[in-house]
Order: structure tokens, then C-alpha cells, then sequence
């Protein structure tokens, strides 16, 4: 017999305070995007350096460490792995601030990386033991709102931070007078997450639940957890289920991440200012996003009520097929403001997807492996939205084009070409998803 759950105003508390982890992480993960043209202008850097900056440098560690990380999650206190992580990518994302060439700022960005590592495959898995199957997923959908609701913030307060600096004629503070505005926007966003790992020590660490019974009733061997091998084996069996997941997870990064340049093509396009065009973005994001969140996450949760085992994934398939053209067509808008009416859409429809992909890895993934395979999972579409996102769209611009004023028509390539693969893989793996849902129903009872 399973201990109760936890009392439900305690377990939303601790996803309301993840949340806030995921907010804080996203907003010192992406506000790199923001700074692009003046780090470029102080540092001497070109388009592809700046993706390196914004992928690989942090991408690194953080999809190699996922891996090793869940391994200890499935094992040890998740809530301290946490709280380690947040303290070192706050203080790493302030670094940033002090860097003053590209070798720096690469370094100051990998340890963002590492410490950002620790949050999603430990977090997945708290959440998950806090509730009851059918509210779980509602749960792991408004946790990914983070995620969005952190990406507007960043540029919203990152907009704001580079006005404020700006228009004060730089800020008489020991050390941060004698840096640029863009450097002060690092130490300013970096520092608030150390409270956030503060609050976190109020967190108790849940039971454990879901075990997929691999003997008798009485073997106790099911409960403990299993190792890497295991996961990958169970993966491998479920391979058309978790393989089209992964691709379309892997859409939706290579996108989002290509994303990164929108304040970039805003004004070198329409000749907005980095600033301007970053409080828009962020106004889009900080809104739609968390608005596709909530439908996408709310959609799948009924649909499972009504008895649809693959709910997450057939939504999934939905919001994502309808979010791509509205990506492509951003890109060619005639005007800033028809681009940004545009981007609205196309923002609520990835948010969407990203929320019920999570969902439907979780909902399918048995208890002693979850973390393993939530890092597995982040390790592919971290790979891919990372290194592919920011870096394809710089690849094209400088090489193919060669041209800064052509990005947006680099963007619009990645998003036509990556969305079509996507969604193609998602609709032709449904049944197989399916299958797998109605057999890890019957593992919780």
C-alpha cells in the first residue's frame, strides 16, 4: 500500500516555487539573446560566435550532465541538487557581467549550462510524486510555463535593465559603475536566484511512486532504482513512441532556440532598437506562452479524464502542426508590427507543444527510471535545439547569404524545414504512443 499523497495546497506551493526556478533559469539562459548586438559591438564578434555563445558554450555541459544528474536524482535528495544548481548558474549568469572577451564570456556561459542541468530532470520527478496521476500532468504542463513566462521576462526585464542604465548615464555601485550597459544586465538578473534557492529549503522531499513492477508483487528489487542500461533498454523497446517524441521536442528547441535572434532581426530589419524590440518580444512571450501552457496542459488533462490513454501526445500533434506555418509566416511579414501579430500565435502553439511533450514523456516513463529518462529525452532535444537552433540560423546568414540584413529569411528556412520533419514523425507514431499509454495505466492501479 502507497503512503498518501501530500496535502494538495503543500504540493502546488513546491510546483509554484520550481516554477519560479524555472522562470529565474530561463531569464539568465536567454538573456544573452537580448545582448547580442552590443556584445557584438564591444567584443568584435560576428553571428556564428554570438551562436556559440548562445548554444554550444551553454549547451555543453547542460544536455551532457542531464544523464549522470538524473542517475543521482533516481537516487539521492533532488530538492539539494536543485538548490546546488541554482546557486551556481546565479552566480555564473552574473559572471557574465565581468567577462570582457569571448573566452570569458564562453566559460561564464558553460557553468550557466552546468548549473541549469540540475533542474529539470529532478524537478520532473518531485512533481510527479507530489500528485495523482491524472493531476500530474496538469502539474508537469504549468511547471513548463516557467519556461515561457522566464523567455518574456528575459526580455522584458533585460529591456528595461538597458533603458534604465542607459538613460542613468551608467550606475555609481562598486564595480558596476565601470561596466557597460550590457555587463550590468548580466549581474543584475544573475544575483536574484540565490533566494530562490533559499526558499526551496522549505521543500520536503516526496515519496517516491509508479514503480514498474519487473517481478512478483513481493520483489522488492521492482522498487529500487535501475540503472541506465535499463532505462535505454525500456526505451529501445518503446522505440517508435520515444523517438517520435524526441522529434518533435527537438522541433520545438530547434525553433525556440532559433528564436533567440527575433530582437537581432527586428532591428536589423526594421531598424527597431535592441531594447525596444526586446520589450515586445518579451511582452509576446510572457503572455502567449504562458496562455499555450496552460490550454495545451488543461487540454491533455481532459482528454485523459475521458478515458484518451495518448491524450498528451494527440495534443501534441494539434498545437504543433498549427503553430509552424505561423513561424514561417513571421518571418516574412512586411512590417514589424504584422511580424509581431504573427508571432503570437506561433509562440502560444510552441509553448503548447512543449508543455504536453514533457507531459507524454513523464506520463510513459515507470518510476524507478523517470529521471533517467526525462534526462535522456533532454539530452536529444538539448542537443538539437542548442547546437542546431541559434547556430543554423548564423550559418546561413554568414555563409550562405552572407549578408546581416538577411536573417530573417535564415530564420524562416530553419523554421519551414525543421517543422515539416516534426510534425510528419509525430503523425505517423501515434498508435505506438498509444499502446504505450495503455499499458503505463495500468502500472499506477
Amino acid at each position: 500500500m502507497q503512503a498518501p499523497y501530500p496535502r494538495t495546497a503543500y504540493a502546488w506551493y513546491v510546483v509554484a516555487l520550481l516554477i519560479v526556478g524555472y522562470v529565474v533559469a530561463f531569464i539568465d539562459r536567454g538573456i544573452l539573446a537580448l545582448l547580442i548586438e552590443p556584445i557584438k559591438a564591444d567584443l568584435a564578434l560576428n553571428d556564428t560566435q554570438m551562436s556559440w555563445l548562445m548554444g554550444p558554450a551553454f549547451g555543453i555541459f547542460y544536455v551532457t550532465l542531464g544523464i549522470p544528474i538524473g542517475m543521482l536524482a533516481d537516487r539521492y535528495s533532488r530538492r539539494n541538487i536543485i538548490i546546488v544548481g541554482i546557486v551556481l548558474w546565479s552566480l555564473a549568469t552574473a559572471a557574465c557581467g565581468l567577462a570582457d572577451g569571448f573566452a570569458e564570456l564562453f566559460a561564464a556561459r558553460v557553468m550557466v549550462g552546468v548549473g541549469e542541468a540540475t533542474l529539470a530532470p529532478a524537478a520532473l520527478s518531485i512533481i510527479s510524486d507530489y500528485f495523482p496521476r491524472d493531476r500530474a500532468l496538469r502539474a508537469v504542463g504549468l511547471f513548463n510555463m516557467g519556461q515561457s513566462v522566464g523567455a518574456g521576462l528575459a526580455f522584458l526585464l533585460g529591456g528595461q535593465v538597458i533603458l534604465w542604465v542607459t538613460a542613468s548615464d551608467g550606475i555609481d555601485w562598486p564595480v558596476l559603475s565601470a561596466l557597460a550597459p550590457w555587463q550590468v544586465t548580466f549581474v543584475l538578473v544573475g544575483l536574484p536566484g540565490l533566494l530562490v534557492a533559499l526558499l526551496l529549503r522549505t521543500v520536503q522531499e516526496p515519496v517516491r511512486r509508479g514503480y514498474l513492477q519487473v517481478g512478483s508483487p513481493a520483489d522488492s528489487t521492482a522498487m529500487q532504482p535501475q540503472g541506465l542500461r535499463a532505462a535505454l533498454a525500456f526505451m529501445r523497446q518503446h522505440g517508435r513512441a520515444f523517438g517520435a517524441l524526441m522529434a518533435g521536442n527537438a522541433t520545438i528547441t530547434i525553433i525556440g532556440y532559433s528564436f533567440f535572434w527575433i530582437p537581432s532581426m527586428y532591428a536589423r530589419t526594421w531598424n527597431m532598437e535592441p531594447a525596444a524590440a526586446g520589450i515586445w518580444y518579451g511582452i509576446v512571450l510572457a503572455t502567449m506562452g504562458p496562455m499555450g501552457v496552460i490550454v495545451g496542459s488543461q487540454w491533455s488533462s481532459r482528454r485523459y479524464a475521458r478515458g484518451e490513454s495518448d491524450a498528451p501526445f494527440s495534443v501534441l500533434v494539434i498545437v504543433l502542426g498549427t503553430a509552424i506555418p505561423f513561424c514561417v509566416a513571421m518571418a516574412m511579414a512586411p512590417s514589424a508590427a504584422i511580424s509581431i501579430a504573427l508571432l503570437a500565435p506561433a509562440m502560444f502553439g510552441l509553448a503548447a507543444g512543449s508543455a504536453t511533450s514533457t507531459a507524454a514523456v513523464i506520463h510513459v516513463a515507470p518510476a524507478q527510471f523517470r529521471s533517467k529518462i526525462s534526462a535522456i529525452h533532454l539530452l536529444v532535444i538539448s542537443l538539437a535545439g542548442l547546437f542546431l537552433g541559434p547556430t543554423s540560423v548564423a550559418l546561413l546568414t554568414d555563409k550562405l547569404f552572407a549578408d546581416p540584413a538577411a536573417l530573417r529569411w535564415s530564420m524562416l528556412i530553419v523554421a519551414a524545414v525543421v517543422g515539416s520533419l516534426g510534425v510528419g514523425l509525430l503523425a505517423s507514431s501515434r498508435q505506438a504512443y498509444r499502446k504505450l499509454a495503455v499499458e503505463a495505466d495500468t502500472w499506477h492501479g
